[in-house]
C-alpha cells in the first residue's frame, strides 16, 4: 500500500475536478430564440442566470450553441443540474441550484492540518456562506484519508454529513476518528548476501518500533521509504555494487492496522574495482594536480560517494581560480568482463567569471566600510570559492555580527560576472546600562557602563565602566581601532584604576590599589596568525592588616616595601580558525602570551600562559569544545625577582575547574590556611556541547556535558598528576539581552581531597561585554 504523499494545501487545491457536464441531449430542431425563461431558481434572480448564459433573444439555439450553454452554466459553479427545453420560440432553462452551506465544521484532526487546514478549505470553498460541491467533498475526505496512511495514521476512520435543510440549504460536518498510530514492526530484506539485514537497516532513518519513548522513526511515511531505498542504493554502490538493483518493495499491514511490516526484494550483483581513472572536457588545470584530488586509488573497491567528493575537490579547485560554476562530472567506463571500472572525469569549467559587486543587506548599524575591509573576495577580481567563504567566516568573527550568509548569483545581462551577496545579523554591539551581576569570585557587583564594539558603525570599541564588587571597585577606559592602519594593525590604549580589597574573595588578608595604562599593537602575521606588541606602566600600594595578613605577604613587604613602579613588556602569538568569536563551534584557537616587567621597575618578573581551544564536529549536531591552558609566573633579576602576591596563579571556578569554589585550589598562606595562588597553573575542560531544542543553532545558547581537571601548584617542581583535582557535570550558557552572558552549572568533583571547598551550583552573570 503506498498512500499518495502530497502537501496539505497543495493537495487540497487539486481537489477542484473538473466538472462533468450534465444536461439533456438535444431532441428538437434549431430554432430562433424568442424569449429566455428560467425554471428553478430559488435564492438566484434571473438576471444573474442571464450573466453566465451565452445566448440571448435573437441567437440560434442548436447542437453547438446548446452544449456551449450548458458548459457555460455549470462552470458557473452555481448549478449541480442544467438542462434546455423549448416552449413555442422561447427557450427554458430548467436548473437545479447548489445549496448554500450553513455551517461547515472538521473535528477531530488533531494531527493532521490543524489551521492551515482549515485555511485550504475555506479557500476552496468549504465555508459557511458558499455554495456545496459535493464532488469536491468526495476529494477532500480521500485526501484527508491519504495524508493520514501518509503520516501512519491507517486506522483512521473519516465520517461526512451533509444534512439537508430548508431553502436549499445544507449543514455539512467532517468528523475525523484518527485511532492509533500504525507503527513498523519489521523490516525484511531479501537478497542481501554481503551485508546482513540488521547492518544495512542501521542506514534506514525509517526503523522498527522499540522501546524507546517518543520513537517517530516507526511510523511508515512513503516519502521516507522512498529515501530510505536511495540510502540502500548508494550503501551499496559506494561498497562496490554497481548493479545492485532493488527488484520489488511489499508494504503489508497487520488486519488490526496496528503494524506494518516492510520486505525490500534486492539482487546485489557482483563488486567492481577501479582500474584506474582520466580527465576528458575542458580540464584546464594540470594533469599532475588534478590526480592529486582523485582520492580512489587504482585497485580500490568503486566507490560512488568517493568519485562524487574527487569530483567536488576539482570542482572547488575551479572555482578558486575563477570558474564559478565549472562542472565536473565522474562517469563511471564499466568492463562487465573483468568487473572493473575506470572513472573519466567530465570537466566542464564554463566561463571564467569575475565579481562584479559585493552586496550587504541586514548592517542597519554597521557602516558599509567596516564589512569591506574584512573581504578576501574583491570587486573586479576573479570568483573565489575559498575567499568569499573566508570572507563570510571574517564578518562572523566580528564582535557585534551574529550571523553572516552569503549567495552569489549570476549579473543579469552577462555570462562571466557574478554578484556576491552577504545577508547579515547583527548582534547588540553595546549598551549604556546600570546593572547587577553576579561572579562566584566576587559575589554581587554593581556596574555602570558605556560599552560599544561597534562605535559609530566604525568597527572600534569603546569601553568605559565602573564596577563596585564585594571585593574590589575598578574605573576603566578603553579604545580599540581594529584597523589602526589600512594593512589591519589595531592599536588599544587603557586606563585602568583598582582597588582591591583582597585577591580572592574572603581570603589573603591586604587590599592594594593600582594606577595602570598601557598602549598594545596587534600585528597580522597572516590570514589565522596574529602578533601582539605593547606596554604598560602602572603603580602598586599594598595594605597590609595587623593580625590577619599571611606570613607569606609580610615577609614580601619587609623585603620589598608596599608601593611599586612597574613598566610591563607585552608580547604574544595567536593563532585563530574558529567560525565565530562567541560560541564557537568549528576550528581552534592558540595562544601563547609572555610579560615581563623590564629592568628598571621595582620588581621584575615575568609571566607566561598559553590557551588551546579546538572544537571537534561529531555526527547529529553534536560537538566537542576543548579548552586548555597553563600559566607560569617567574621572578628574575635576584632579589628584585620576587613574585608579588597579587600576581599569583590560581582555579577553581567556572574558567578553571567547575565544582570547587573560584580561586580556592592550590597553595593556602599560613597560618590562616587561606588561599593564596601558587607560580603554576594547569586546567583542561572538555564538553560535549548537545544540540537544544531552542532553535538558536548554538549560536545564542549551548548546552553541555563537561569533563573538567586542573590545580595550581606553589612551583613548577611541584606539578603532579595525582595532584590535579577533576569534576564533571552539565553547563548551560545562555547569551541574554538583559543579563549579558548567563552560564550555569551543576558539577561533582570526582577527586577532591580534605581541605577542598566544594562548590556543586555555579553562576555567572553580568554585561555582555
Amino acid at each position: 500500500m503506498y498512500p499518495k504523499k502530497t502537501t496539505a494545501r497543495g493537495a487540497l487545491l487539486a481537489l477542484a475536478a473538473a466538472l462533468v457536464l450534465q444536461g439533456s441531449a438535444w431532441a428538437f430542431e434549431p430554432f430562433t430564440i424568442g424569449e429566455i425563461r428560467a425554471d428553478g431558481l430559488q435564492r438566484l434572480e434571473i438576471g444573474t442566470l442571464l450573466t453566465y448564459l451565452p445566448l440571448s433573444v435573437g441567437d440560434q439555439l442548436n447542437d453547438t450553441t446548446s452544449r456551449q450553454a450548458i458548459r457555460a452554466l455549470y462552470q458557473s459553479g452555481l448549478f449541480q443540474d442544467v438542462q434546455l427545453a423549448r416552449d413555442g420560440n422561447a427557450l427554458v432553462v430548467r436548473v437545479k441550484e447548489r445549496p448554500a452551506i450553513v455551517s461547515f465544521s472538521l473535528e477531530g484532526n488533531e494531527k493532521i492540518g490543524g489551521d492551515e487546514l482549515k485555511k485550504s478549505l475555506k479557500d476552496l470553498g468549504l465555508s459557511q456562506g458558499e455554495l456545496f460541491k459535493k464532488d469536491l467533498l468526495d476529494q477532500v475526505e480521500q485526501e484527508l484519508r491519504r495524508q493520514y496512511y501518509a503520516n501512519g495514521f491507517y486506522d483512521v476512520d473519516i465520517d461526512t454529513q451533509v444534512n439537508e435543510l430548508p431553502n436549499n440549504r445544507v449543514d455539512v460536518k467532517i468528523k475525523v476518528t484518527e485511532g492509533k498510530v500504525t507503527k513498523i514492526k519489521q523490516i525484511n530484506i531479501i537478497g542481501n548476501k554481503t551485508f546482513p539485514t540488521d547492518e544495512v537497516v542501521k542506514e534506514f532513518k525509517l526503523q522498527p518500533t522499540d522501546w524507546m519513548p517518543f520513537q517517530r522513526s516507526d511510523r511508515y511515511s512513503k516519502q521516507q521509504l522512498s529515501g530510505d531505498l536511495e540510502a540502500l542504493n548508494s550503501y551499496y554502490q559506494d561498497r562496490g555494487f554497481l548493479e545492485f538493483n532493488v527488484v520489488s518493495v511489499q508494504v503489508a499491514l497487520s488486519p488490526d492496522k496496528r503494524d506494518i511490516y516492510l520486505t525490500i526484494n534486492v539482487t546485489e550483483g557482483e563488486r567492481y574495482k577501479v582500474s584506474g581513472w582520466r580527465f576528458s572536457g575542458e580540464t584546464v588545470l594540470s594533469q599532475q594536480f588534478l590526480d592529486l584530488m582523485v582520492t580512489t586509488k587504482t585497485g580500490d573497491v568503486f566507490s560512488r560517494k568517493e568519485s562524487t567528493e574527487s569530483g567536488n575537490r576539482i570542482e572547488a579547485a575551479l572555482s578558486d581560480i575563477g570558474y564559478a560554476f565549472a562542472k565536473v562530472t565522474p562517469v563511471p567506463e564499466i568492463d562487465e568482463t573483468k568487473k572493473e571500472v575506470k572513472l573519466n572525469y567530465v570537466i566542464d569549467p564554463g566561463k571564467r567569471t569575475y565579481v562584479r559587486h559585493v552586496n550587504f543587506t541586514g548592517n542597519s548599524g554597521t557602516n558599509d566600510e567596516t564589512l569591506r575591509r574584512e573581504m578576501r573576495q574583491l570587486e573586479a577580481a576573479p570568483f573565489s570559492k575559498s575567499a568569499v567563504e573566508r570572507s563570510r567566516v571574517r564578518l562572523q568573527r566580528l564582535p557585534f555580527i551574529e550571523s553572516a550568509d552569503v549567495d552569489t548569483v549570476p549579473a543579469a545581462g552577462t555570462d562571466d560576472q557574478v554578484d556576491v551577496n552577504f545577508k547579515i545579523k547583527e548582534r547588540a554591539p553595546g549598551s549604556v546600562q546600570f546593572g547587577i551581576g553576579y561572579s562566584g569570585a566576587q559575589g554581587f557587583l554593581v556596574n555602570a557602563s558605556i560599552t560599544h564594539s561597534n562605535f559609530l558603525g566604525t568597527g572600534n570599541r569603546l569601553s568605559l565602566s565602573a564596577d563596585n564588587s564585594t571585593i574590589s571597585k575598578q574605573l576603566s577606559l578603553s579604545w580599540t581601532d581594529p584597523y589602526f592602519t589600512e594593512d589591519g594593525v589595531s592599536q588599544t590604549v587603557s586606563a585602568t584604576y583598582r582597588k582591591a580589597n583582597s585577591v580572592i574573595r574572603y581570603g589573603s588578608g591586604f587590599d592594594y590599589n593600582v594606577l595602570s595604562g598601557g598602549l598594545t599593537y596587534g600585528i597580522p602575521l597572516s590570514e589565522f596568525m596574529s602578533l601582539r606588541l605593547g606596554g604598560a606602566l602602572s603603580q602598586t600600594a599594598v595594605t597590609s592588616f595587623a593580625g590577619s595578613s599571611s606570613d607569606q605577604l609580610l615577609g614580601f613587604l619587609i623585603r620589598h616595601g608596599a608601593v611599586f613602579n612597574e613598566y610591563e613588556f607585552q608580547t604574544g602569538i595567536s593563532r585563530d580558525t574558529r567560525n565565530r568569536t562567541f560560541f564557537a563551534s568549528r576550528g581552534a584557537l592558540d595562544q601563547l602570551f609572555f610579560n615581563a616587567e623590564i629592568p628598571g621597575s621595582d620588581l621584575t618578573y615575568y609571566n607566561l600562559s598559553a590557551v588551546h581551544q579546538q572544537y571537534f564536529t561529531l555526527p547529529w549536531d553534536f560537538f566537542v569544545e576543548f579548552n586548555g591552558s597553563a600559566a607560569l609566573v617567574e621572578g628574575y633579576g635576584g632579589i628584585r625577582g620576587d613574585v608579588p602576591p597579587y600576581q599569583n596563579v590560581f582555579a577553581g571556578g567556572p574558567g578553571s575547574v567547575r565544582g570547587f569554589k573560584d580561586g580556592t585550589l592550590g597553595p593556602r598562606d599560613t597560618p590562616f590556611n587561606d588561599p593564596f595562588g601558587g607560580r603554576m597553573r594547569t586546567t583542561a575542560q572538555t564538553t560535549l556541547v548537545v544540540p537544544t531544542p531552542l532553535g538558536t543553532d548554538n549560536k545564542s545558547t549551548r548546552l553541555g556535558l563537561f569533563f573538567d581537571a586542573g590545580n595550581v601548584f606553589a612551583q613548577p617542581s611541584n606539578f603532579e598528576l595525582s595532584e590535579l583535582r577533576q569534576a564533571a557535570g552539565i553547563s548551560f550558557e545562555f547569551f541574554t539581552p538583559i543579563l549579558g552572558l548567563l552560564n550555569l552549572s551543576y558539577a561533582f568533583p570526582l577527586h577532591s581531597k580534605p581541605g577542598d571547598q566544594v562548590e556543586h551550583f555555579q553562576l555567572n552573570f553580568g554585561s555582555p561585554f
